[in-house]
């Protein structure tokens, strides 16, 4: 059964939904102190280029942690340069269809981004993805596989938008009468469907996600995939020790792979 034919996902558990914030907080706090440590145990980077892409509703600041920690270890980060991933005015999304339109909108600036990076270092860029961020980096990789190195994702949502806490509250905050009923969440789901074996894809999540649940954050064609899991929260996820360092890892075991 592909993602698209699959029955409505579950949702985090009231646990994790309800902890993220104060979570999120001890792993802000736990970086100072941990961070460097942990990344002077890991091999340095080659220097090639990496361009982080942030969750929905976040700039490049929220991801400015992990950009500055993959500079530390010689890598060229860069962030999107496209201000708050967040939908206003025409772009207000009341539906699955309108998610997708914006979801389109932003991966074809996210083209041009990508475009301007390989052409000032000329040699592939490395994505990371955090939540929606993620999303847009598989899309782009799928469409440009020439121009992207290697995709890193940080707690995706890449099945049945039914299966993030977000969803409904989104839906509240646009002020959407759109039934759930007879919505197309197929075309949401198909970019699950990984057909680009060319490009190394690692996803990383938290079953302590308190945003998006286990059961989407996969994509379709395992075989394809790496995983790996860490211990965080979905609004922390660019500030977990755990997770940065899991990010600067797989960057550097590609790098040897080369």
């Amino acid at each position: 059964m592909s993602l698209s034919e699959r029955p409505r996902e579950g949702r985090p558990s009231a646990y994790a939904i309800a902890s993220e914030p104060l979570r999120a907080s001890l792993e802000v706090a736990a970086l100072p102190w941990k961070l460097p440590r942990a990344l002077r145990a890991l091999p340095r980077g080659d220097g090639h280029p990496v361009l982080t892409l942030p969750g929905y509703g976040g700039a490049d600041g929220s991801m400015a942690v992990m950009r500055a920690a993959l500079k530390r270890q010689g890598y060229c980060s860069h962030g999107l340069e496209l201000g708050r991933n967040l939908d206003r005015g025409e772009d207000r999304i009341q539906s699955v269809d309108d998610a997708l339109r914006f979801r389109r909108k932003m991966v074809g600036l996210i083209e041009q981004r990508l475009e301007q990076l390989h052409e000032q270092y000329q040699q592939p860029v490395s994505l990371v993805g955090w939540s929606l961020g993620g999303v847009y980096a598989i899309d782009v990789a799928q469409s440009m596989p020439d121009k992207v190195r290697q995709v890193i994702t940080l707690g995706s949502p890449f099945g049945d938008p039914r299966g993030t806490t977000l969803f409904n509250v989104m839906r509240r905050i646009s002020g959407s009468q759109v039934p759930l009923e007879g919505q197309d969440y197929a075309g949401w789901c198909a970019g699950a469907e990984w057909r680009t074996p060319s490009v190394p894809v690692t996803v990383i999540y938290s079953e302590r996600d308190g945003i998006v649940s286990t059961s989407i954050a996969r994509l379709q064609n395992d075989k394809a995939i790496r995983y790996r899991k860490v211990n965080a929260s979905h609004i922390g996820f660019s500030h977990n020790t755990r997770a940065i360092t899991l990010v600067a890892e797989v960057l550097a075991t590609e790098c040897a792979a080369q």
